[in-house]
C-alpha cells in the first residue's frame, strides 16, 4: 500500500530509505534530509513491513516530498527496489533509516558526478555515533576496509580493489541512468547487497568517484554479534559466487572470485561448526570483552567531536555525551 501525496515537480534527487522497525531512530535520520543545501529532491521511505510504530513516525512529517511506501516484509534488497521504482529523480541516494546525512551530502555528491560524466557513482565515508554511549568514534566506518587513498580511475582496476573488500559505505548516490542499465538491488541476497550492485555498476564501466571529507554519520546501535557475523559472512559468500559464476568478467576475475569465496567459506565453517572449540556463543562472549574493553579506552574516542557533526546531531535530536 503506498501513501499518494501531490505530485511535486520532478526532483533531482531520490533518496531511498528502506526501514524495517526502526522506530527509535528513523526521524532523526529523516530529519538529517530535511536539512539539506539543496531542497530538489524526495525522500521515500518503504516500510518493509514494520510491527512497531515506524509507519506513524513517517506519517507524522507533513512535508510533501516525504512518501511512504508499506508492503509485507520482503528483505533489504526488495525493500530498496520498491523505492527504485517509485523515484523519480536522475539521482539516487541510499540512506539507511538509522543513518544520517550531513548537510551538504546532496550538494557534493551531484557537484561530483557532474564533474565527471563517465562516473556511475559517488561514494563517502562515515564519521561512527555509539548509540548507547553517544560518543564519536575516532576511526571511520569504512577504516578497517583500508579504502584508497585515490580510488583507481579505471574501471577495471577499481572493480577488481572493490572485489577484494568492500570499502564503500552503504550511503551512495547513483546515477539513475546506471540503475536502469545494469538493474536494481539482486533480492537473493539480504546481506552485502549494496555491495554486489556497486560491483555491477563498475563492471559495467562506469567510474566511481569520492569526494573529499566524511559526509554521513553511522549510528552504531547494539545487536546480535553472531547472528549478525554469521549473516554478513552468508552474503558476502553469496556476492563471491555471483561474481563468479554469473557476471561477463574476464576468467582471471571470475577466478579470483571463486578464491575469495574458498577463503570466507573456510571462515564461514569454523565459526559456524558447533564441534570446534570454544563453541560459538563464548568465542562471541569472548570477542564482546575483547569490545567493552576497547569501547573504554581514550584511544577510541574523540573528545569532542566536530562541530558540524555536533550541530546535525543537535538539529537532528540526538544526544551526545556529555
Amino acid at each position: 500500500m503506498t501513501a499518494h501525496r501531490s505530485i511535486a515537480p520532478e526532483p533531482t534527487f531520490s533518496i531511498v530509505m528502506p526501514a524495517y522497525n526502526t522506530g527509535s531512530v528513523i526521524e532523526t535520520g529523516m530529519r538529517s534530509v530535511l536539512l539539506q543545501s539543496r531542497n530538489d529532491f524526495e525522500l521515500i521511505v518503504v516500510d518493509d513491513g514494520s510491527t512497531d510504530d515506524t509507519e506513524e513516525l513517517v506519517r507524522s512529517f507533513s512535508d510533501p516530498r516525504v512518501h511512504l511506501i508499506q508492503q509485507a516484509n520482503s528483505g533489504p534488497s526488495a525493500a530498496r527496489n520498491a523505492g527504485l521504482e517509485r523515484a523519480r529523480g536522475r539521482l539516487v541516494s541510499m540512506l539507511d533509516s538509522d543513518d544520517l546525512l550531513l548537510p551538504r551530502y546532496l550538494e557534493v555528491m551531484a557537484a561530483s558526478l557532474e564533474r565527471d560524466p563517465g562516473a556511475g557513482l559517488a561514494y563517502t565515508d562515515a564519521r561512527v555515533l555509539d548509540q548507547e554511549t553517544g560518543r564519536i568514534r575516532r576511526t571511520t566506518m569504512m577504516a578497517y576496509q583500508r579504502p584508497p587513498k585515490v580510488p583507481p580511475a579505471d574501471p577495471p582496476s577499481f572493480f577488481r580493489l572493490l572485489l577484494d573488500r568492500n570499502f564503500i559505505c552503504p550511503t551512495v548516490t547513483v546515477r539513475r541512468s546506471a540503475i536502469d542499465r545494469v538493474g536494481g538491488f539482486d533480492e537473493r541476497l539480504w546481506r552485502a547487497e549494496e555491495w554486489e550492485l556497486w560491483l555491477r555498476i563498475v563492471n559495467a564501466g562506469y567510474r566511481a568517484v569520492r569526494p573529499p571529507g566524511l559526509l554521513v554519520v553511522h549510528r552504531d546501535r547494539p545487536g546480535s554479534l553472531s547472528t549478525d557475523l554469521a549473516k554478513m559472512i552468508e552474503g558476502v559468500l553469496e556476492v563471491y559466487r555471483i561474481v563468479g559464476e554469473e557476471y561477463g568478467a574476464d576468467a582471471d576475475v571470475r577466478a579470483f572470485a571463486l578464491q575469495k569465496r574458498a577463503y570466507w567459506q573456510r571462515y564461514h565453517s569454523i565459526l559456524t561448526d558447533p564441534t570446534v572449540h570454544p563453541p560459538l556463543g563464548e568465542r562471541v562472549r569472548a570477542v564482546a570483552r575483547v569490545l567493552k574493553r576497547m569501547a573504554s579506552s581514550r584511544r577510541l574516542w574523540l573528545e569532542r567531536p566536530p562541530s558540524e557533526i555536533a550541530e546535525v546531531l543537535r538539529m537532528c535530536g540526538v544526544g551526545l555525551a556529555a
